[in-house]
């Protein structure tokens, strides 16, 4: 709005210096222009920056807040064959997500592998999701109460901060991840 209203004015700056001068450039007024033009860029690349191009550090308790929520899986059955995540690979483009289905707490959820991952066997945190700030203490815990079964959400939403007010993220949700924890790989059915 501002590059806007800067542009218009200086068309009508233009626009009065021929009516009252009949000259069509003036250097006075030029300068001006050309410090109201980059006074415009520079807080249009500044917002783009903040609201589009500046990433969200997710171990940053100044920025962001985490708040985690644990369900413990409900196991269903297809054909006699029991279990507590339904993976279903997608067939197109050139990197195929997966799509995981389990159900907790009565219903049904589905998330996909950019967003949540499976953790089998010993490791109660997959590879891809260990670059996030897990309590490890709180998920060993819900892996005994539970019997290796169970699905931790951590979302991560901006804290109402001065730059992530700017940048018009504030107390919006940045990321969502959900760790799957299955006792074993057979507890996953796939299609």
């Amino acid at each position: 709005m501002f590059f806007c209203y800067v542009i218009h004015y200086i068309r009508v700056q233009q626009l009065m210096l021929i009516a009252k001068t009949k000259k069509a450039f003036s250097p006075k007024p030029f300068w001006r222009y050309v410090a109201l033009l980059l006074v415009a860029a520079i807080w249009l690349g500044g917002m783009l920056y903040l609201t589009f191009f500046r990433q969200a550090d997710i171990n940053n308790h100044n920025e962001t807040r985490i708040t985690m929520k644990y369900s413990p899986l409900q196991i269903h059955n297809k054909n006699n064959d029991y279990y507590y995540v339904m993976a279903t690979r997608s067939q197109n483009g050139k990197h195929p997500i997966v799509s995981y289905t389990y159900w907790a707490n009565g219903n049904r959820y589905t998330t996909n592998s950019h967003y949540g991952s499976v953790a089998d066997g010993d490791r109660i945190i997959t590879l891809d999701a260990s670059s996030l700030p897990w309590d490890k203490a709180k998920l060993k815990k819900q892996d005994r109460q539970t019997g290796h079964a169970f699905a931790a959400e951590m979302t991560v939403n901006y804290k109402n901060t001065l730059l992530n007010g700017l940048g018009l993220r504030a107390n919006r949700t940045a990321e969502v991840y959900t760790l799957l924890r299955v006792p074993s790989s057979e507890m996953v059915h796939e299609r």
